[in-house]
């Protein structure tokens, strides 16, 4: 037999066997690879980097202290004080101490009011009597106005000082600062996925820190720079107006929630600390929507008309009238947030809990500026916590369960809550207790359940280390913030909480009777007005509140009183001292006052040249005292600088009627018609000008 005989025939693989077999081999090596990273001790994936967003300083939230022992401490940072309570404790923990660092925004801190009325504080108290096997030391690290990737930071500076767990309450701040998101939006979910993936693998920490050791770490940047401290969107404008439906930026800003999270966890397990999630909770009942917007597209005016139809039914108790006409503005556009509310309302009146839950949830995820975590949100917080088998505290869960049990419904609003997130201290103490039963069914603590005697112990001298007057100036503060927000049936009764804490306090009157006003209540209002100047006399605020409101109200003479007493009182310069000066003018004027009002006037275009309103009334004055060219002068200064205006119009072609100037007043008349085709003085003026006109040329020989 030749060779030729004794080869054995070949066997050819198809190309779905080679590319199987390549795979195979691919991965058998990888996790070849990761068993020996692993058995070696290499690689261990401590990268807790946000690729998305960094901070373009990083100030430490704490700072080292020596105190009268000698002992080094930790304390707050003076110049964080702004954003964090004032806590303090040992650098070097001592024995038989757990560490438990609670972190978080405006919650966690303990807004309004501070930290020892917080869960946190709560939590100092109750933990030694759950479990007294340990001493407890329980730092409040909430920082207000704080998102996630803000306390993701916070958290790996925390992470260095033996930390036993972690505590996180995060969710409702996610939207308040602008990011981009450039390279996630040009990342596939997919791809996102996958890197997210790889990132945990121990071949990637063996990559990454071969790459960081070669690497200039001031080139390794993340995507996006934000301030060192938090910049609001909010403080850029009037209220929410920067915030527009978004619906890409939105499920990008739940990206970063999501990779926070879990950056959380591997930076606690990174120190050896346990970490507990708390479910953010937030007020749906009593907390309209921050910002409604229409679709693009949508017939506003149709959808406008429904809803002031349907808030006079409901003034007028037509609880079903009100939704029939509801629901059809909601058949126009189903995401106006407004709309769901108005619809919570009423079906809450009509006894329709179940129905009202859904409506005041989905005006709560469809507000174009969220201040209140969306339901997507509370959901990615429990799926983290069960995917990475973390302590999770569902405490949204819990005060629903709570608030059926009290009050035979789940729908949470002022029972527990002072504003749209922030709740009660009672809500507080609650939240704390629920938090000690989480660990401790979790093995995170020992003891037993706190009997009630001694919750009651704790309860009360807690109350009583309470300062009124500074939690009367808390929610002051808060009413403050409500009523700037537009939000004046909120703002009230926070008001009138104040003034039960500190009573007659001139700032919390002054919200209080302009939310009254605000809200049709004007018997009030001037009640809360006139108490306001009798206690605090000499409370320039005050003054100019209510001159103002007495000026819209047509009560000129005691506007003018009391607009003059603003511009006595109040510090030049500042924007209400000019809003003093430009209201007063016009009271003024109002009286025929006008030698009064025009060195007011004046002193405005001196500071402020060229503001289009300002000449206009400087102009009437003038017309006022018979100064009929200066007037005519001033008027079309005005008008240049801004057209649009019928009145200015109108005022300028009868003073050039005065001066028998009949044709450029009818072009003053035909350009106010223009604006207005039925301005009743316009359409007179244009008739008196052509008469003028036509008994003119008929004169002509």
């Amino acid at each position: 037999m030749n060779r030729s005989e004794k080869r054995q025939p070949s066997v050819r693989l198809s190309l779905r066997k080679k590319v199987l077999f390549g795979l195979l081999v691919t991965c058998g090596f990888f996790v070849f690879l990761e068993l020996s990273l692993v058995l070696l001790g290499l690689g261990k994936n401590v990268d807790t980097s946000d690729p998305f967003v960094g901070f373009s300083k990083r100030v430490p939230l704490l700072e080292r202290v020596t105190d009268e022992q000698g002992q080094v401490q930790l304390r707050t940072a003076a110049n964080k004080l702004v954003w964090f309570n004032d806590q303090q404790f040992p650098l070097k923990k001592t024995a038989n101490t757990r560490r438990v660092f609670c972190l978080g925004g405006s919650t966690t801190f303990g807004r309004p009011f501070a930290d020892s009325t917080s869960f946190c504080g709560w939590l100092r108290e109750f933990l030694p009597l759950a479990d007294d096997s340990t001493q407890w030391e329980v730092i409040n690290a909430g920082g207000v106005s704080y998102a996630s990737y803000r306390v993701a930071a916070v958290m790996e500076e925390l992470a260095q000082y033996e930390p036993d767990l972690f505590i996180v309450y995060s969710g409702q701040n996610e939207f308040l600062e602008r990011r981009t998101y450039t390279d996630m939006f040009e990342t596939s979910d997919l791809n996102f996925a996958v890197t997210a993936a790889l990132r945990r693998t121990r071949t990637w920490g063996v990559l990454q820190s071969a790459i960081h050791r070669s690497d200039d770490p001031q080139r390794r940047s993340p995507a996006e720079v934000l301030p060192g401290e938090v910049d609001e969107m909010l403080n850029h404008t009037i209220g929410p107006a920067d915030y527009h439906r978004d619906a890409q930026w939105h499920a990008k800003v739940l990206h970063h929630y999501e990779l926070n999270l879990r950056r959380m966890v591997a930076i606690a397990r990174g120190a050896g600390a346990e970490i507990a999630f708390v479910v953010p909770a937030s007020n749906e009942k009593n907390c309209s929507p921050f910002k409604s917007e229409f679709e693009p597209g949508i017939d506003q005016p149709s959808v406008n008309e429904l809803l002031k139809r349907a808030t006079v039914e409901a003034h007028d108790g037509q609880w079903q009238r009100s939704i029939a006409t509801l629901r059809q503005a909601q058949r126009i556009d189903d995401q106006y947030a407004l709309v769901d509310y108005r619809l919570g309302q009423a079906y809450w009146e009509t006894g329709d809990t179940e129905a009202a839950q859904q409506a005041f949830q989905r005006a709560l995820n469809y507000d174009v500026c969220p201040l209140r975590a969306p339901e997507a949100f509370l959901e990615t917080v429990r799926k983290i916590a069960a995917e990475q088998d973390a302590t999770l505290i569902d405490f949204e869960k819990r005060l629903r369960d709570r608030c059926y049990d009290e009050h035979g419904h789940s729908l949470l609003g002022e029972e527990y809550f002072l504003d749209h997130v922030h709740p009660t201290i009672d809500a507080h103490r609650q939240l704390a207790l629920w938090i000690t039963e989480g660990l401790r069914a979790d093995g995170i603590i020992a003891g037993s359940v706190i009997p009630e005697a001694q919750q009651q112990v704790i309860v009360e001298r807690v109350r009583a280390s309470i300062d009124i007057e500074q939690q009367g100036v808390a929610l002051r503060n808060l009413a403050k913030v409500l009523h700037w927000a537009g939000k004046f049936d909120e703002a009230a009764p926070r008001a009138r909480d104040a003034l039960q804490c500190i009573p007659d306090d001139p700032e919390s009157l002054v919200v209080l009777a302009d939310c009254l006003v605000q809200m049709h209540q004007s018997e009030e209002a001037v009640q809360k007005y006139q108490r306001l100047i009798s206690v605090a006399p000499f409370y320039g605020r005050g003054h100019l509140a209510y001159g103002e409101w007495l000026l819209i109200a047509g009560d000129h003479e005691n506007a003018d009183q009391h607009l003059s007493m603003a511009v006595a009182l109040l510090a030049p310069d500042t924007d209400r001292y000019w809003r003093a000066v430009y209201n007063g003018a016009i009271a003024k004027i109002k009286r025929q006052q006008f030698d009064e009002a025009i060195p007011l006037l004046e002193q405005i275009d001196t500071a402020f040249p060229d503001d289009a309103s300002t000449l206009a009334l400087l102009a009437e004055a003038k017309a006022g005292l018979e100064d009929t060219q200066a007037a005519i002068e001033l008027y079309r200064r005005a008008i240049r600088l801004r057209s649009g205006e019928v009145a200015w119009h109108t005022h300028l072609g009868f003073l050039l009627l005065k001066i028998d100037r009949p044709q450029q007043a009818l072009n003053q008349f035909e350009a106010a018609l223009a604006l207005d085709a039925e301005h009743p003085r316009a359409t007179s003026g244009r008739s008196i000008a052509r008469q003028l006109m036509n008994t003119a040329d008929e004169s002509k020989p």
